[in-house]
């Protein structure tokens, strides 16, 4: 499944009726395409829903798992230049692997290490590639994304906690076209 933070650029127009219009957050899912909304909404609710629908859980398991696909990718980029093993990254080793690396890939390395290295003393320990990974996690999935990935559950029109496919069809296309 395409990650979901690509719709967060979006703009909306305010295409939306019903329930839709009132929403707000679900704006910055919607955006200017409601097919490609629909489309995503597809394969979050088959993707981390049930028989019946994605549910809250399902929406906070989504959130979950791409923070966490993000805080390990900027963590195991760091620990792969460990080359001591002792969980930790200092310029030594930054060099070692820069060395080795292709011309555009050494900013990227020096970038993270500047940012991750809070403490400014030219090593980035344990604790600090932590706060590096939840920061990663939080860029690739903000709280403004969340909180409208959460409003999804405002489109559950028969009270059953949990949204499906026609649910968000019928909030975003016109009447003719939900179906």
């Amino acid at each position: 499944m395409g990650r979901l933070a690509t719709m967060a650029g979006l703009m909306a127009i305010g295409l939306a009726r019903g329930a839709l219009a009132q929403a707000g957050p679900l704006d910055l899912l919607v955006g200017t395409d409601p097919d490609r909304f629909i489309a995503r909404m597809t394969d979050l609710i088959a993707g981390f829903g049930g028989p019946n629908g994605l549910t809250a859980d399902g929406i906070a398991d989504y959130i979950a798992l791409e923070r966490a696909g993000a805080r390990a990718t900027a963590m195991r980029r760091m620990l792969s230049m460990d080359l001591d093993g002792d969980g930790a990254l200092d310029r030594v080793e930054l060099a070692v692997n820069q060395r080795a690396a292709k011309a555009s890939a050494r900013g990227q390395m020096e970038r993270q290490f500047v940012a991750a290295d809070s403490d400014r003393d030219g090593r980035v320990s344990q604790v600090e590639m932590l706060a590096d990974g939840q920061r990663a996690a939080l860029r690739a999935l903000g709280e403004d994304e969340a909180d409208a990935l959460r409003a999804l559950m405002s489109l559950d029109r028969d009270g059953d906690a949990a949204v499906t496919r026609d649910e968000v069809a019928t909030a975003v296309l016109p009447v003719d076209q939900a179906t």
